[in-house]
């Protein structure tokens, strides 16, 4: 279970797009997100949401919050995950529409277990590390790729890597898809970003 309940906080973080300083790309945004992971431990799938965004404080810099919570069914067995990150980062410019990006923050999550009306939960905490690139090859699309590190207190550390893309079909609203990859869990999005930043 504790497996369980990394994989899906790893996944879901990994669906959150790092925010870029480049000339073109904003992080001053909000986002939302409908997510499905596949628990390999269970052979089930969880679904729900991802919220969260990020703000620029000074040249490069951010700070950003995130909030997932996912759901699935276990032979009989209702698990929920939830949880939240917050932390800030830096953006180091590779080009004008390349950026290294990196951010580090605190990460909380929770589980409620229930089955024939008995019930149970329990919560974690720990931080995180990420590193990844965003780029723009046209006006239009943002694409970006990053690898994160979690070490929660009780359920351990874990890697997961994220991939994505986003479309802007106005200046300041996009779609995006995304995807996350840990160990033990493997997670995909869609969602819409507002992005009051952007130019």
């Amino acid at each position: 279970m504790r497996k369980t309940t990394l994989g899906l906080a790893i996944a879901s973080l990994a669906l959150l797009p790092f925010a870029s300083q480049a000339e073109e790309i904003s992080y001053s945004f909000v986002q939302a997100a409908y997510v499905s992971t596949d628990i390999d431990e269970f052979d089930e799938t969880a679904d729900g949401f991802v919220l969260g965004g990020s703000l620029e404080i000074a040249e490069n810099f951010f700070i950003y919050a995130d909030y997932a919570d996912q759901s699935a069914d276990v032979a009989g067995v209702d698990i929920d995950v939830s949880g939240f990150s917050i932390g800030g980062g830096y953006a180091y410019p590779l080009s004008d529409s390349m950026d290294l990006v990196g951010s580090i923050g605190y990460v909380s999550t929770e589980t409620d277990v229930s089955f024939e009306g008995e019930s149970g939960s329990g919560d974690d905490d720990g931080y995180e590390l990420a590193i990844g690139l965003r780029a723009m090859p046209m006006e239009q699309l943002e694409l970006h790729g990053s690898v994160s590190y979690v070490d929660l207190s009780d359920a351990g550390d874990d890697t997961g890597f994220g991939i994505g893309a986003l479309w802007y079909f106005l200046p300041q609203f996009a779609v995006g898809v995304d995807a996350g990859f840990t160990d033990d869990a493997n997670s995909y999005g869609i969602g819409a970003r507002w992005d009051f930043g952007r130019k």
